[in-house]
């Protein structure tokens, strides 16, 4: 039986906590209690997954857990599972979180959300800072986004604030970036 925090129940429902309350005192869902002191009330995730609308097969399941736990790969996989049901905002604290534990993946997922302002607001100081922060970490995504970003053409686009056009940019590079590691795989 895998048990998360309220937080990140409410992080996967958009329920208040307080909400999560009502339900555990009218039995819909069932708490853990803390055994320890300083121990947070935990929930079962097969409860909250029903009131999340995500779909997520159960092999998946130990990534909400480990993300819970504090784990930033899990944090950033969280983070994708968020982006890919179309919840970018939900995204965002995740990526943040495993960002701030020196994550580079999370750090360039972060930064493409503040260049595009997809689920967060656009701030492309930030954008920069954290793919600049993952590049020099050796993320090769990052480095790829980071020499485009400091192209002249990269520049010129940051500077006209078309967002659409900047994104489509990042994802042009992101595909070419996947298909060399592809090749350069296949050749080995």
């Amino acid at each position: 039986m895998h048990l998360i925090s309220l937080n990140t129940a409410v992080a996967l429902t958009g329920l208040t906590k307080r909400t999560l309350w009502r339900y555990i005192d009218s039995g819909r869902l069932t708490a853990a209690g803390p055994t320890e002191p300083g121990d947070k009330t935990r929930v079962r995730l097969q409860d909250i997954l029903p009131l999340s609308h995500l779909t997520i097969a159960p092999e998946h399941h130990s990534i909400i857990v480990d993300a819970d736990r504090g784990d930033p790969a899990a944090q950033c996989d969280l983070g994708l599972i968020l982006l890919t049901a179309d919840r970018p905002a939900d995204a965002i604290p995740w990526f943040q979180s495993a960002a701030n534990a020196f994550y580079p993946d999370a750090m360039c997922w972060l930064a493409r959300a503040y260049l595009s302002g997809e689920g967060v607001e656009c701030r492309l100081e930030t954008g920069l800072h954290w793919i600049d922060t993952a590049a020099r970490k050796g993320h090769p995504l990052a480095q790829a986004l980071h020499a485009f970003l400091h192209s002249p053409a990269g520049q010129e686009l940051l500077h006209a604030q078309n967002h659409t056009a900047l994104k489509t940019a990042l994802d042009d590079i992101e595909r070419q970036t996947l298909l060399n590691a592809l090749n350069a795989t296949a050749m080995d």
